[in-house]
């Protein structure tokens, strides 16, 4: 365990929390109640019931008030909840709920269950794609988002026979990425290889879905592909492998332009621009390629990998190598995410021990804080910018975001 990492505190609350609220504020029941827990490391856990009641005054006002455990419940003026638990230092912390929920039932049977080990979103926002253990692609249309929310309550939507399948590995699928155009998917699984899919949305008058094949399988790794990334517009991609090599790949052939070792099987990366100044202090303009199948934009990347042995390494795309490896920790944990914003100068990495550590790219040698909430795995990491301000969405392996 990494001793200097913050540990932070876990709020949880009942999931149908925003059913109990609605159902209370249509008049169906007078009162009802919903459960929250408060926990920190080291520290007794805080349990708590909140009463829900209509107001006697204002019959649009629902009443939040905590019973059997301190915690307090607020509103904030864009509809949200908050939940602060003083006796463990927890300041009112935001409750978000999903704005919509997407369902197939033939995917999400409880006696059937499907885990999802990969997801995207396409661009354009117009569809989605899940990948599962079994090899197989799910593509489904998505709805658009109306604003301002009438309801806490997520809008429902079924996707059961409004959706096109794949299977384009024989074992579970491990990354997809959407193309730019967000009509092309990319896909990798357990099975070594890489391949590009047609993101066609099903036709509305099919009723049992849309099949499609691949149109083109790349295979080169020795061992299972863990991450991609896309060039520009997707003449060129990167693939990453626990074979240790980062692979650059041409589209329209299927071959390999170039392949980069790395010390370590690599679990995970993150494709970005050049930093103005590289960690290795060498010049900053590299030669132009010399095969035309690489195109220009390529050799202004850098690509930050994740390694299964905990530490990271930079390698630059233009010069064809390592630039940079971290120091390790102290309790090594292979870093399953890694996320690079150029124009932030920012580096967050997550481990599989539940670790996130943040870096400025300018000095990488420690980084600016690390912290943990559980010891879940971290699964994915995400920089989200918003007027102005930079924050960091993390998804764990306890489903926990």
């Amino acid at each position: 365990m990494n001793t200097s990492a913050l540990n932070l505190p876990v709020v949880t609350i009942q999931n149908t929390f925003p059913e109990v609220i609605q159902e209370v504020q249509e008049g169906i029941i007078p009162y009802d109640k919903f459960w929250v827990s408060c926990y920190r490391a080291s520290e007794t856990s805080i349990h708590a019931k909140v009463n829900a009641e209509l107001d006697d005054h204002d019959r649009d006002l629902v009443l939040l008030k905590a019973v059997d455990g301190d915690v307090e419940v607020s509103k904030d003026s864009t509809g949200n909840y908050a939940i602060a638990c003083k006796p463990l230092g927890i300041p009112p912390t935001s409750v978000l709920t999903p704005v919509q929920e997407y369902r197939d039932q033939e995917r999400s049977n409880p006696a059937r269950p499907h885990r999802i080990t990969a997801f995207d979103v396409a661009p354009d926002s117009s569809r989605f794609a899940t990948g599962f253990l079994d090899g197989s692609i799910f593509l489904y249309p998505a709805s658009s988002i109306q604003y301002p929310r009438d309801s806490l309550v997520p809008k429902a939507i079924d996707t059961t026979k409004s959706k096109t399948t794949s299977r384009p590995h024989l074992s579970g699928i491990t990354s997809l990425k959407f193309f730019p155009s967000s009509r092309v998917i990319l896909s990798t699984g357990l099975d070594f290889s890489l391949t590009i899919l047609p993101a066609d949305l099903p036709d509305g008058s099919s009723r049992s879905g849309t099949r499609v094949s691949p149109v083109r399988t790349m295979r080169a790794h020795i061992r299972s592909v863990t991450d991609t990334a896309i060039v520009a517009l997707g003449r060129n991609i990167l693939s990453s492998s626990l074979d240790s090599t980062i692979k650059l790949w041409d589209v329209s052939s299927g071959e390999v332009i170039s392949s980069l070792a790395s010390q370590s099987a690599i679990a995970s990366m993150s494709l970005g621009d050049r930093m103005p100044v590289p960690p290795d202090g060498e010049e900053s303009v590299p030669p132009p390629s010399r095969d035309d199948r690489e195109i220009p934009e390529t050799n202004s990347k850098v690509v930050f990998c994740g390694l299964d042995n905990g530490s990271f390494e930079l390698f630059d795309l233009g010069f064809k190598k390592s630039i940079y490896t971290s120091p390790r920790s102290q309790s090594p944990a292979s870093l399953t995410s890694i996320v690079y914003s150029q124009s932030n100068n920012l580096l967050a990495t997550g481990s599989a021990s539940g670790i996130v550590s943040v870096y400025d790219t300018r000095s990488l040698a420690s980084p600016l804080t690390s912290f943990r909430r559980l010891e879940t795995g971290i699964e994915e990491l995400a920089f989200i910018e918003n007027n102005g301000s930079v924050a960091l969405a993390v998804a764990t392996s306890d489903g926990l975001p």
